[in-house]
């Protein structure tokens, strides 16, 4: 359980004061209830708890950042950090929530499968040549245990069905199948996860099953531009 009310937080002298959208507190919360809602004061909690160096190494190997400078660059050590106050290309996302629907262990994220000539030929295979190199390497990075993305892909498939996706999916009912052959419905298992920036310069939106993993991003090469509320 977490509290989600008011709270000032102090580091290094300096002192931060976060709200929550809509300038709302919700109490003592379970933790999938504040990642699915997106709740803030919960999340610099956490961070709190768990610490900076913990937080920011997890972070650096499922973005497989590995670089020390790069590092330090990447994350800064104030407790936004917890908001996602990090500047990132989607690929790295991708790569990150990749790993939760593939057992904790590490994806190597393409975005274009292959490519044909108008005559249907295949004249271009990156997915291919990855998957033949990744062979050819041997198992997979372990990068977290497949208990905690497990634990996390539950949180996140939450976000889907009640969350800040639930709108988008229909309550996840879009993720519903049926087979032609035996008009059986199935349930496709979708997790995911929104983020906004301040001033709602940038909307993100990440989704994934075992299968797939898709990372949106809408915004404005300058940061000063607003996408609006709505």
């Amino acid at each position: 359980q977490l509290h989600d009310a008011p709270q000032v937080f102090s580091r290094n002298g300096v002192s931060y004061i976060p709200n929550n959208y809509g300038g709302k507190w919700q109490g003592v919360v379970l933790a999938w209830k504040a990642l699915v809602q997106s709740l803030n004061i919960p999340a610099i909690r956490v961070l709190d708890m768990v610490g900076f160096d913990a937080v920011i190494q997890r972070a650096a190997t499922l973005l497989h950042i590995t670089d020390r400078q790069e590092i330090e660059r990447t994350f800064p050590r104030v407790y936004p950090l917890a908001l996602g106050v990090v500047a990132l290309r989607p690929i790295q996302l991708a790569r990150a929530f990749a790993a939760f629907g593939n057992g904790g262990k590490a994806v190597e994220p393409i975005a274009v499968r292959s490519v044909e000539d108008r005559l249907g030929r295949v004249i271009l295979d990156p997915e291919r040549e990855v998957r033949a190199r990744l062979r050819a390497q041997g198992a997979a990075t372990q990068l977290i245990s497949a208990e905690n993305a497990a634990l996390m892909t539950n949180m996140l498939e939450k976000t889907v069905t009640m969350g800040t996706l639930a709108v988008a999916s229909e309550r996840g009912r879009a993720f519903t199948y049926q087979d032609p052959a035996t008009g059986r419905s199935f349930v496709m298992p979708v997790a995911g996860k929104t983020g906004t920036t301040q001033n709602w310069s940038d909307a993100w939106a990440v989704g994934y099953s075992p299968y797939y993993t898709a990372v949106l991003w809408f915004g404005f090469d300058k940061g000063d531009r607003s996408l609006g509320l709505h």
